[in-house]
């Protein structure tokens, strides 16, 4: 009687201990993948300045090979993991954990970065290689509703096609940069309202060779951009950014991609707006 009591008092003790292990480990998803910076790698704003002459092709190839060799600020390595409960097509709730980047994506150190707006294919070949995947407009929304530091958007009246210059996007990095300083705003904090998002959705497939844009939330909440499909794939503009989240994301529990859940017919409705499955999960002229 005594050895089957201590024999329950065992076993009653090692699941208090296992079960918070095993909870942790059903957490556990691969981060996202970069190379480190090297030492020598251009600040921000030298490359910044070095993309001014550039013809827009060869400009997308220097920023993916930047990005590709680790120059970027470590504070955007750090993902901020946010969850939620989201339902399915069914109407059932589910509790959904993903991983997402503090800011847009930028060139250069802490000290000297520069957020760089780029074309979705060049942002779907570096999603693919960091094994992230570019975000919806329902994501966009969750973001807005979880970041730390929501900044009112700042906007340039058109003038000619001075907005899809390389120098109005650095004056747009420094207008971001003035913005949070003054809100007491901090690199690696959860940033919102800045940006408009570059996003995955059914008009990729509806809609190819097009770039769809959601976003620039306003501090009510509101986006001044909704989603948008009417530009050719190659325009990009200062208010374009590029922010991805992990590919792998925990749902009730169990590790699932993004690609997976958009394509399911089910699921589809815990990261998306639309009303249907989307047939395509990335930008398909993505490969060189």
């Amino acid at each position: 009687m005594v050895s089957k009591l201590m024999s329950i008092r065992t076993t009653f003790f090692l699941l208090i201990f296992l079960f918070p292990l095993f909870t942790f480990a059903q957490s556990i998803i691969p981060p996202l993948q970069f190379q480190a910076r090297q030492a020598n790698a251009e600040t921000g704003s030298a490359f910044m300045q070095r993309m001014i002459p550039l013809p827009l092709e060869e400009r997308e190839e220097e920023i993916y090979q930047a990005f590709a060799a680790g120059n970027m600020p470590d504070f955007l390595r750090e993902t901020i993991r946010l969850k939620g409960t989201f339902t399915d097509s069914l109407g059932q709730s589910h509790e959904l954990i993903y991983e997402v980047m503090p800011d847009y994506l930028a060139i250069g150190s802490n000290e000297d970065f520069c957020r760089i707006p780029m074309n979705p294919n060049t942002a779907q070949r570096l999603a693919n290689l960091f094994g992230g995947s570019m975000i919806t407009s329902k994501i966009s929304d969750h973001i807005y509703e979880n970041a730390s530091v929501k900044l009112a958007p700042f906007f340039y009246k058109p003038v000619g096609r001075e907005n899809e210059s390389i120098e109005k996007f650095i004056l747009h990095n420094e207008q971001i940069e003035k913005q949070k300083s003054e809100a007491m705003g901090q690199n690696g904090q959860l940033i919102a309202g800045i940006k408009k998002d570059v996003i995955l959705s059914n008009r990729i497939t509806n809609s190819p060779n097009k770039v769809v844009i959601y976003g620039w939330h306003q501090l009510n909440g509101i986006p001044i951009q909704p989603v948008y499909s009417g530009h050719v794939d190659w325009y990009v503009d200062y208010s374009h950014g590029i922010r991805l989240m992990n590919q792998q994301v925990i749902l009730d529990g169990e590790v699932v991609s993004v690609s997976k859940i958009l394509s399911d017919p089910i699921l589809y409705t815990l990261l998306s707006n639309e009303n249907s499955p989307m047939l395509q999960t990335e930008y398909i002229n993505s490969g060189k």
